[in-house]
Protein backbone atom coordinates (compact mmCIF):
# COMPACT_ATOMS: atom_id res chain seq x y z
CA UNK A 1 0.00 0.00 0.00
CA UNK A 2 1.18 3.39 -0.96
CA UNK A 3 1.02 6.30 0.72
CA UNK A 4 0.62 10.19 -0.43
CA UNK A 5 2.13 13.06 1.56
CA UNK A 6 0.72 16.77 0.91
CA UNK A 7 3.33 19.06 1.16
CA UNK A 8 1.97 22.79 1.72
CA UNK A 9 4.13 25.32 0.32
CA UNK A 10 5.54 27.89 3.03
CA UNK A 11 5.23 31.54 2.36
CA UNK A 12 7.70 32.89 4.80
CA UNK A 13 7.23 35.21 7.17
CA UNK A 14 7.67 38.27 5.47
CA UNK A 15 5.32 37.07 2.79
CA UNK A 16 2.08 38.08 4.31
CA UNK A 17 4.26 41.59 5.64
CA UNK A 18 4.72 42.26 1.93
CA UNK A 19 1.32 41.80 0.62
CA UNK A 20 0.11 43.76 3.12
CA UNK A 21 2.25 46.87 2.41
CA UNK A 22 1.29 46.28 -1.19
CA UNK A 23 -2.68 46.30 -0.29
CA UNK A 24 -1.91 49.75 1.39
CA UNK A 25 0.43 51.24 -0.81
CA UNK A 26 -2.43 50.80 -3.50
CA UNK A 27 -5.10 51.85 -1.20
CA UNK A 28 -3.22 54.73 -0.61
CA UNK A 29 -2.51 55.53 -3.86
CA UNK A 30 -5.94 55.37 -4.73
CA UNK A 31 -7.48 57.71 -2.11
CA UNK A 32 -4.77 60.12 -3.11
CA UNK A 33 -6.13 60.00 -7.29
CA UNK A 34 -9.91 59.93 -5.50
CA UNK A 35 -8.94 63.11 -3.40
CA UNK A 36 -6.81 64.97 -6.74
CA UNK A 37 -9.59 64.72 -8.82
CA UNK A 38 -12.42 65.52 -6.86
CA UNK A 39 -10.52 68.69 -5.96
CA UNK A 40 -9.69 69.81 -9.70
CA UNK A 41 -13.47 68.98 -10.18
CA UNK A 42 -14.66 71.08 -8.07
CA UNK A 43 -12.35 74.36 -8.84
CA UNK A 44 -13.96 73.78 -12.23
CA UNK A 45 -16.87 76.29 -13.16
CA UNK A 46 -20.32 75.28 -13.91
CA UNK A 47 -19.87 75.72 -17.43
CA UNK A 48 -16.57 74.07 -17.48
CA UNK A 49 -18.17 71.15 -15.95
CA UNK A 50 -21.72 71.00 -18.10
CA UNK A 51 -18.64 71.31 -20.98
CA UNK A 52 -16.90 67.61 -20.59
CA UNK A 53 -20.52 66.56 -19.03
CA UNK A 54 -20.46 66.39 -15.51
CA UNK A 55 -23.04 67.22 -13.22
CA UNK A 56 -21.68 69.22 -10.18
CA UNK A 57 -23.88 66.58 -8.09
CA UNK A 58 -22.16 63.55 -9.47
CA UNK A 59 -18.43 64.65 -8.99
CA UNK A 60 -17.65 62.59 -5.82
CA UNK A 61 -19.65 59.56 -7.52
CA UNK A 62 -17.27 60.02 -10.81
CA UNK A 63 -14.15 60.28 -8.95
CA UNK A 64 -14.87 57.45 -7.03
CA UNK A 65 -15.33 55.14 -10.58
CA UNK A 66 -12.31 56.67 -11.68
CA UNK A 67 -9.88 55.90 -9.21
CA UNK A 68 -11.74 52.26 -7.82
CA UNK A 69 -12.97 51.06 -10.80
CA UNK A 70 -10.89 52.27 -13.83
CA UNK A 71 -13.77 53.76 -15.43
CA UNK A 72 -12.83 57.40 -16.73
CA UNK A 73 -15.50 59.85 -16.38
CA UNK A 74 -16.88 59.96 -19.52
Amino acid sequence: MGYAQTVTPQKGLFFGLFSDYAEARVEHFRRRIYGKTVHHLEALSDKQLNDIGVPRAEIKDRAYQSAYHQQPYQ
